[in-house]
């Protein structure tokens, strides 16, 4: 799946949106790769040789992208260990009436014709998503949870490519997302199909997510599947994409 589509998608689901909450201290413990040249049919993370520096730590929302919120050293293998801090400050979190959880995602074209919905236990309830990059000696930029794989056959004339990407929510309280949502529309001369399944608990405080993101193009028809679920991240590797930019607001 080409990364402009991918991250579309995480600006759709990870748009969900008083006080500072109480919630167990979370640690991030893992390893920052960095990415190959030889990307033509999926994302190759190979051993970090940027030299020793930091991850820092954002959060996200609808408002954009807040100041660094937490740091912690990484050495020059890439190994780190991060302490999200136990509370978020309410200036870190939307308004509830500026993004709330929606009952039925964006249309993902004008004339797509969609079923389905995806339903929030507590619409109100904010929710912020941990945005992490590192600043190293040698380089610097955004760093991802992901795992990623292509391919092609050439009998059935067909690419198939996953990527799971893993996200990190902040809940100022529990809120459970559940439900799917279909969409078909068409794109000149191809059919696109596009399914959203979402299974979230999220507690209050932080938590792990995975978004399992499928696409299988054949012919003129484009069929792309999206799962997100609670639970995890996919990897405890993050890698480095040169071409993502943290822009604070």
């Amino acid at each position: 799946m080409k990364r402009p589509v991918l991250r579309a998608a995480l600006m759709v689901l990870t748009g969900l949106a008083p006080g500072t909450s109480a919630a167990a201290q979370t640690t991030l413990t893992g390893t920052v790769k960095a990415q190959s040249e030889h990307t033509d049919e999926a994302l190759i993370a190979v051993p970090w040789r940027g030299g020793a520096g930091q991850v820092e730590g954002r959060v996200a929302s609808s408002l954009g992208v807040s100041k660094v919120i937490v740091s912690a050293p990484m050495s020059a293998s890439g190994q780190f260990s991060l302490k999200l801090p136990a509370a978020l400050d309410s200036s870190l979190l939307p308004p509830a009436t500026r993004s709330p959880l929606p009952g039925t995602l964006f249309a993902p074209s004008p004339g797509a014709t969609c079923t389905g919905a995806i339903q929030a236990s507590d619409p109100t309830a904010r929710v912020v998503q941990l945005a992490l990059s590192v600043k190293a000696v040698n380089t610097g930029g955004e760093i991802f949870s992901v795992i990623s794989s292509g391919q092609y056959d050439e009998a059935q004339a067909a690419s198939l490519g996953r990527t799971q990407t893993g996200l990190i929510y902040y809940a100022e309280r529990p809120v459970q997302m559940r439900g799917t949502q279909s969409c078909q529309w068409r794109d000149q001369d191809y059919l696109n199909k596009m399914t959203i399944v979402v299974a979230g608990q999220l507690t209050q405080g932080w938590n792990r997510m995975t978004l399992d993101v499928t696409a299988i193009t054949k012919g003129a028809e484009v069929d792309t599947t999206f799962r997100l679920t609670s639970g995890a991240l996919p990897t405890n590797d993050w890698t480095l994409l040169p071409d993502a930019q943290t822009e604070e607001r």
